[in-house]
């Protein structure tokens, strides 16, 4: 979508103050030009594109949008660009939603589910995955079910990576070297060390080495066939309340459960 067309369809009207027009364009630089940052200058630029007046105030406007206990935008890099944060990005989707109709979700589920679903991130410590978890939680709401599926299944492999590393590296590489045969010549050091495993093998050497329950390995071998069906084409239909409990075993019962 090219920028006019996305800014009328914004904002048919040319209503809305600049403040959120930041916003938009951030969110269009995001979604359009696969930019997860920006500057201050490629937003003005925006503005132009879309025939729309700079704002005077632009500097202020930006500053003002970094505030607050949950500020829209957060600064990047070397504190000169900027990116949408968690909120600031369920923001938009959802102001656009409701301008454009396309919801995703049944409306039912997008008024509750949603908002339930983006308080589930808060369980999360570490930022950066709360705003993967928030980016899988929006592959949802526009219907995007496998792809928050795939999402939320590499973030729970990702923490788990990290937690065998700070917290059971020895216990885990004793329970490889016990399984013999290929498993005695990988030595797990460092997070790509885990390429040398399956997803499968992995699970299973966390169960062997007391990493985690045999409750928990059988939620994990779950939730592992589900992603399978999900990564694939395939005629399975991925309906979002098999995505929300996907979202909320992996989060309650392995994220949180087991922090690094």
């Amino acid at each position: 979508m090219n920028l006019e067309d996305f800014a009328a369809e914004a904002d048919p009207k040319r209503r809305l103050p600049p403040r959120f027009w930041i916003l938009l364009f951030a969110y269009y630089l995001r979604k359009f030009k696969t930019q997860t940052s920006f500057s201050l200058a490629e937003v003005l630029q925006c503005f132009d594109g879309s025939l729309l007046k700079r704002p005077v105030d632009a500097d202020s406007l930006l500053e003002k949008l970094l505030k607050g206990k949950l500020p829209p935008l957060i600064r990047v890099k070397d504190d000169k660009s900027f990116s949408l944060s968690r909120d600031g990005l369920l923001e938009v989707e959802d102001y656009l939603a409701s301008v454009t109709g396309k919801h995703g979700l049944p409306e039912d589920l997008r008024t509750t589910v949603l908002p339930y679903l983006r308080k589930i991130t808060l369980r999360i410590s570490d930022q950066s995955k709360q705003r993967f978890l928030a980016e899988a939680i929006s592959c949802l709401s526009a219907e995007a079910t496998r792809a928050s599926i795939v999402m939320v299944w590499i973030l729970t492999m990702d923490h788990l990576y990290d937690f065998v590393l700070k917290h059971k590296l020895v216990d885990f590489n004793n329970a490889l070297q016990a399984k013999g045969g290929k498993y005695a010549k990988i030595t797990i050091g460092v997070k790509d060390d885990f390429e040398e495993l399956k997803e499968s093998e992995f699970i299973e050497v966390l169960r062997g080495s007391g990493t985690i329950t045999n409750d928990i390995r059988k939620i994990l071998e779950e939730k592992l066939g589900i992603r399978n069906s999900s990564a694939h084409p395939s005629g399975i239909t991925i309906h979002p309340t098999k995505v929300i409990n996907f979202i909320e075993d992996l989060v309650d019962n392995v994220i949180v459960k087991y922090p690094v």
